[in-house]
């Protein structure tokens, strides 16, 4: 692997899976987090469908651009 990661790193996305899965809650180091007021929480709301949404458009405007890519690329086959 890289040196961003090491050796045992999960190498396959089962692997990870089971790393994860072995995980206690108790093991979780939440420092890093800032602690939320309760006026704070109270302004969270479910993301619900807005992300899925999001998620679509992103998603069809990805294949509109490799469609033009590969439009693009038999042009330039087509011309040589």
């Amino acid at each position: 692997m890289s040196v961003v990661y090491p050796d045992d790193y999960p190498k396959t996305r089962k692997e990870a899976l089971r790393a994860l899965a072995s995980v206690r809650d108790e093991d979780i180091d939440y420092s890093d987090i800032p602690e939320q007021t309760d006026e704070e929480l109270a302004m969270f709301r479910p993301v619900g469908d807005r992300f899925i949404k999001k998620a679509q458009r992103n998603l069809a405007y990805l294949n509109m651009l490799i469609r033009e890519h590969e439009e693009r690329l038999a042009e330039k086959a087509n011309t040589h």
